[in-house]
């Protein structure tokens, strides 16, 4: 089983909208079971409520009574997780997804974070997340962070519409009627891409 984690300490990051989504992309290499442990919204739990999806969605609860034999698992961790929780993740998972909006601050709080990190293991990645769909700001805020050391996806999660969309009616990205929905779901693709790579 090939385990990922999404954490972040800054809210807002698109860190639920990416576990969620990743979890569909992945699903069509084999099983996924995504845990929704962030407790003060349950996005994903909810998303999953509200339209069918190719991947098992759990509580912590119910996963701890069992979740079969993903070939993936994706936590989507509790917001903002305290440091020795984070340094757990880091520990512990195959991959740890760093969710990354384009502002100063969100780039400031990720360096925060990494430096925090740095030398507890090689699992972390920052994605950029948010990123206007015209213009290198996405790629620009990558190419920043991966000049101060901080290893980060090639991949760039452009902010559409379809992604609000999607969170409004539960469901994938790919699966709602918007005009760039498919460049969104190319977007996760593309994560998943590098994830397993």
């Amino acid at each position: 089983m090939y385990r990922i984690a999404l954490t972040s300490e800054k809210g807002g990051v698109g860190k639920s909208t990416l576990a969620f989504n990743l979890a569909g992309a992945l699903a069509g290499r084999g099983p996924v079971a995504l845990v929704d442990e962030d407790s003060r919204v349950r996005s994903c739990l909810t998303w999953a409520s509200l339209a069918p999806v190719p991947f098992r969605v759990l509580s912590p609860e119910q996963a701890g009574q069992g979740m079969g034999n993903p070939a993936y698992l994706i936590v989507d961790s509790e917001g903002r997780p305290s440091r020795d929780d984070l340094g757990e993740l880091v520990r512990t998972f195959d991959r740890v997804l760093i969710p990354c909006g384009v502002s100063r601050l969100e780039i400031e709080s990720t360096l925060s974070l990494w430096r925090a990190l740095k030398g507890q293991g090689d699992a972390v990645r920052v994605v950029i997340t948010k990123a206007p769909p015209v213009g290198r700001v996405g790629q620009e805020a990558r190419d920043a962070l991966r000049a101060a050391g901080v290893p980060c996806l090639g991949a760039v999660v452009r902010r559409y519409t379809a992604h609000e969309r999607a969170a409004e009616g539960g469901g994938l990205v790919r699966d709602v009627r918007d005009e760039r929905a498919g460049e969104a779901w190319a977007d996760v693709q593309a994560v998943a891409a590098e994830v397993l790579a």
